[in-house]
């Protein structure tokens, strides 16, 4: 957590889209709060800017198993540029646009490059992310019950 960085959250988001632009293939970019590339989204993001730190998380969208998009509804609330599409026309998967010879792996691997050029980057294991979460805030559960605006929900 360290130093305090206070970013507004569109700023931060077009900031990590720089960043990610400078990786090989391929050119994507930000469209509301979704990574697209063209019209169909391949990554997602969220972010939680406290007192003592920034997080910014982003899912990318490297494949899926089209059969399983049968069971997902449209959600109530979504982008204004998804309109009425169904999952299976509105996601894209990574690896088909990436390059045939890579690997998710080489991507993030760019990925971690490029941002490495803007950014400190510090490698660590899960069991330490864990352990910084439970000195810092008792645990996820704590983080969720405290800090984290995101609260699931029971159906």
């Amino acid at each position: 957590f360290g130093e305090s960085l206070v970013l507004p959250p569109e700023l931060s988001l077009n900031e990590s889209n720089t960043e990610l632009q400078n990786c090989p293939r391929p050119k994507f970019q930000l469209r509301e709060n979704d990574y697209v590339l063209g019209e169909r989204k391949m990554g997602g993001n969220a972010q939680s800017i406290v007192k003592d730190g920034w997080l910014h998380h982003t899912s990318f969208l490297w494949d899926y198993d089209a059969h399983n998009m049968q069971y997902l509804t449209l959600p109530d609330k979504r982008p204004d540029y998804r309109g009425d599409r169904p999952h299976d026309e509105f996601l894209v998967k990574l690896k088909d646009h990436y390059d045939g010879r890579s690997t998710k792996h080489e991507f993030f691997g760019h990925v971690k490059s490029s941002a490495s050029e803007s950014f400190e980057l510090e490698e660590v294991t899960t069991g330490e992310v864990l352990g910084l979460m439970n000195e810092k805030f008792g645990g996820l559960q704590g983080w969720f019950d405290g800090k984290c605006r995101t609260k699931p929900v029971r159906v």
